[in-house]
């Protein structure tokens, strides 16, 4: 390629319309176009992993309101403006709010879940309540990192790419929250322990409590990817009987994500 028709495809790439690629594809054009891409998406995320959103003034509010359940929560004082804040400032990603909403509703459904599973095996349902309201925390801040840079460059990483970079780069985001809000040490076991249930010996009871609460809200909805029974038996081996089980199930999530809304 001769030198100075270089300048002229950065500047075709840079300006080209939307583009739905995968990053792996071997055409040409394509790689320098993801090379372009994943510099800016590098220095975006050098420059704004540090800075994630203030916590909510309400938050100890929120924390005190779930320290024995959810019923009634958005009656108490402060719950409500807080959770409104956290939805606000964490799970609005233009160009991405589409992934960002089913992110925020399926942490409102964890969040619900973990917390009646937690009074049911005695453990902590204000840690439990939060730690499923965040456990999508390090994801979303990803996504509005790359939400940014998609609309920058015009382009759109496709589904399996984002959801790798995402993950990716979820774990040091998540722990940034973490320390910038705050949180209590049994909150934050919790939002990074639930993940590892099943490796380890022995998890929290905050940490087994969100990690079913996702399975329930997984099964509320979208039951279309669940395996009949599957949740059934593993909530047996956390020790759940089927009487428990079903009162877990007849939490009302949709009822406080509308409500949200």
């Amino acid at each position: 390629m001769p030198r100075d028709s270089r300048p002229r495809l950065i500047a075709q790439v840079t300006r080209s319309a939307n583009v739905m690629f995968n990053p792996q594809a071997p055409s040409l054009q394509v790689s320098a176009r993801s090379l372009l891409f994943r510099q800016a998406l590098a220095a975006a995320f050098k420059a704004h992993r540090q800075n994630v959103p203030f916590a909510p003034a309400s938050l100890p509010a929120l924390l005190d309101g779930c320290r024995n359940g959810v019923q009634g929560l958005l009656g108490k004082p402060g719950c409500r403006d807080a959770l409104g804040e956290i939805c606000a400032r964490l799970f609005h990603a233009p160009g991405r709010d589409a992934e960002a909403q089913a992110w925020w509703h399926e942490g409102v459904a964890t969040a619900v879940f973990a917390a009646r599973v937690a009074q049911l095996r005695q453990a902590s349902v204000s840690a439990s309540f939060l730690g499923g309201l965040l456990h999508r925390s390090g994801e979303v801040l990803a996504l509005k990192m790359l939400a940014r840079v998609e609309l920058e460059y015009r382009m759109k990483l496709d589904s399996a790419s984002r959801r790798d970079w995402c993950t990716a780069h979820s774990p040091q985001l998540m722990d940034r929250l973490l320390r910038a809000w705050n949180l209590p040490a049994g909150i934050g076991a919790c939002m990074l322990g639930w993940m590892r249930f099943g490796e380890l010996a022995e998890v929290s009871g905050e940490s087994a409590a969100l990690y079913f609460g996702r399975l329930f809200a997984i099964e509320y909805l979208q039951p279309q990817f669940c395996v009949p029974g599957a949740l059934d038996h593993a909530a047996s081996e956390l020790g759940l009987s089927a009487d428990q089980v079903t009162r877990v199930r007849q939490e009302e999530a949709r009822s406080l994500i509308r409500a949200l809304e």
